[in-house]
């Protein structure tokens, strides 16, 4: 059930993040920060804005239309032109660096915390990279040259990595805590929930292209590009396939088969997305506020602990993975030095994943902690991520020779 005053709580969340956002804009933050900070801060006052606690169902309505819409936009950045630029070296450089992340953040945490759940959820969501934060340091640094392109080209590749490395880790995952399913079948229905992405993102991407192909006005192909994501989220739903890489996949095909009223889409769709990250991260912080029971019972000081290996690893591994990347495939020597530094923002997919982690880890009463401690980690990594990622930006392209706005 819908509570009555979820319109009223909206509002606030939008004014709130608002305000917020512009303070941490005016303190050189990224406004994700004050989007975060707006949900800690609208958590403890639910009880008094609505008369009834906010739906899960309600909430998860508004995460899985994000990520929809994340998704199709990571998706339409994938054009010919795109691949033709970079190429087999981006996607090779993006595979390297993402897994040798994810194996660097699991060693750590799991050496720390002896959690294999744990350690492996933290791995795959730690490799995701925040594209919107990092382009826009490099625009505001003025970047031109070899490292910005080859970081812009990165950092969306890193984010379809991480969607399907998530799947097949969440099916480990719920397999170790108790799922009695065959082992053939752990490998099978991660298979099959990326086929059934791949299939439906893929036939509601050719069908957008027909139509868009044939609507003179671009606010009737926006129209219908939303209802083509907000169906394929839908049907992803129901037969549990990845909604947000079905709409990366449809984006991917739309830009390609249509890609005039492709980009018109892509700019209007952008154009919708601020009210909604607003929202989005709000609800990170609120249920991070939501968690704090759950957080005491695990421990607040093993919780930081964690945070602070979490941050280091995922630091090293971005680092790390940068340079083994490069060197096997013989980047260019700025590319392989100081590439890692401008992959250390995370933000909206993170965010996301651990979200999805959450409400699929609820089913395990005795597991409850672990969702918990998953949102609250990756909430105030982010915030973390968010103040470090634009300075390794700034620093990597001064390092290159490539920033162009003092």
């Amino acid at each position: 059930m819908i509570p009555t005053n979820l319109l009223l709580y909206i509002g606030i969340a939008l004014f709130l993040g608002f305000i917020l956002g512009k303070a941490t804009n005016w303190m050189r933050l990224t406004a994700i920060v004050g989007y975060i900070i707006a949900g800690i801060i609208l958590g403890p006052m639910m009880n008094i804005i609505m008369e009834e606690n906010l739906a899960s169902s309600t909430m998860n309505l508004i995460i899985d239309a994000t990520l929809g819409l994340v998704g199709f936009i990571i998706g339409v950045g994938f054009t010919k032109g795109f691949l033709r630029r970079f190429g087999k070296m981006a996607i090779g450089i993006a595979i390297v660096q993402s897994t040798v992340t994810f194996g660097i953040v699991f060693l750590g945490v799991y050496l720390l915390t002896d959690n294999l759940s744990l350690s492996l959820i933290l791995g795959v969501i730690g490799l995701a990279t925040a594209p919107a934060g990092t382009i826009a340091a490099i625009h505001l640094s003025g970047g031109r040259g070899k490292l910005s392109q080859m970081t812009v080209a990165i950092v969306g590749i890193d984010d379809g990595i991480g969607i399907i490395y998530f799947v097949f880790v969440l099916a480990i995952v719920k397999f170790l805590l108790g799922d009695k399913l065959p082992l053939h079948e752990l490998f099978y229905l991660p298979m099959v929930e990326l086929g059934g992405a791949i299939l439906i993102g893929s036939i509601f991407g050719v069908g957008l292209a027909f139509l868009g192909k044939r609507i003179r006005h671009s606010e009737d192909v926006f129209i219908i590009g939303l209802s083509f994501i907000f169906m394929c989220i839908g049907i992803c739903e129901i037969i549990h396939a990845s909604a947000i890489l079905a709409c990366m996949i449809l984006g991917i095909i739309f830009i390609n088969m249509a890609p005039r009223v492709g980009r018109t889409t892509h700019t209007n769709i952008e154009t919708i997305l601020p009210p909604i990250y607003v929202v989005f991260f709000a609800i990170a912080g609120l249920e991070l506020s939501l968690q704090f029971n759950s957080l005491i019972e695990f421990g607040i000081m093993s919780t930081v602990v964690i945070i602070i290996v979490y941050i280091v690893y995922r630091i090293l591994g971005k680092l790390a993975g940068a340079v083994l990347a490069g060197k096997a495939l013989h980047a260019p020597p700025t590319i392989e030095k100081y590439l890692g530094f401008a992959l250390l923002s995370q933000a909206g997919v993170a965010i996301g994943l651990a979200i999805l982690a959450n409400n699929e880890l609820s089913a395990y009463s005795d597991m409850a902690y672990l969702g918990a401690l998953i949102i609250t980690i990756i909430t105030l990594t982010t915030i973390i991520f968010e103040i470090i990622g634009p300075i390794g930006v700034r620093y990597a392209l001064k390092k290159a020779g490539e920033i162009h706005n003092k």
